[in-house]
């Protein structure tokens, strides 16, 4: 499925034995443009503001008409999972934690975004990681973003600064980002919603609060625009991650 980072903020998290929250932000990794976790909403169910994250690895369905996800574990399981301070960066030491935690395969043990494999969920046993470690080194830093935060950055062209990230297009097959949104309304009147690669993009600023891409003023005008009431339709945002590719509109 693919589904943009502005819907899946209001799906529900539906353990295997009850209704858990929902989600509230998404944390993705910068280099790879892949979702790593999903920051449930704890407000009403877990005391002392205490903050978890759930692993694409968990997710078994979405349904998009029901506005839900359902993940492989029960609420205490997520309840008394090792909790994130949302105003710290993510460590590695924690993500090894919370790995051991599930007993699942490290996913930055290996060249891919998930590792060895293509998508999360063939990491489900913890073996994949002792197996893999023999093989390839590990990576000692991540590169974690939230989309709360990266949302709202303006976007700084090759000549000028247009527009600003407003929303992130996911295919949840693989969990990576495949589009990111520029909202230019308050650069051009009208505005427009206009199509960015992953592949576009330089560098994330978190002190300048700005998204780098490597793209003229003109050519991310030129960019096709993002229809939001079409980016579930299946053959959609496939089609026009094409046209960019190709040059055309």
């Amino acid at each position: 499925m693919i589904i943009s980072s502005k819907q899946l903020t209001h799906f529900s998290i539906h353990a295997v034995d009850d209704k858990v929250g929902g989600i509230r932000d998404i944390l993705f990794d910068d280099e790879t443009f892949t979702v790593r976790y999903l920051v449930a909403d704890t407000n009403t169910w877990l005391p002392l503001s205490r903050k978890v994250v759930i692993s694409p690895i968990s997710v078994t369905g979405l349904e998009a008409e029901e506005e839900s996800i359902q993940i492989n574990m029960t609420v205490d399981t997520l309840k008394n999972s090792p909790s994130i301070d949302e105003h710290k960066p993510v460590s590695r030491e924690y993500e090894e934690n919370l790995f051991k935690y599930f007993g699942y395969g490290y996913y930055w043990i290996g060249p891919g975004a998930w590792g060895e494999f293509a998508h999360p969920d063939e990491l489900v046993e913890l073996q994949h990681a002792e197996e893999s470690d023999t093989v390839h080194p590990k990576k000692s830093t991540n590169h974690l973003r939230a989309v709360a935060e990266v949302g709202g950055y303006e976007v700084a062209t090759t000549t000028d600064n247009v527009g600003h990230i407003s929303n992130f297009i996911i295919d949840t097959r693989s969990w990576e980002i495949v589009l990111l949104v520029v909202d230019t309304n308050n650069w051009l009147p009208g505005g427009k919603h206009l199509a960015l690669l992953p592949t576009d993009v330089d560098k994330i600023d978190w002190a300048a609060h700005s998204v780098s891409v490597n793209l003229s003023h003109d050519e991310l005008i030129n960019r096709p625009e993002v229809d939001s009431d079409k980016i579930t339709e299946e053959s959609y945002i496939p089609t026009l991650c094409a046209q960019i590719n190709s040059g055309t509109r």
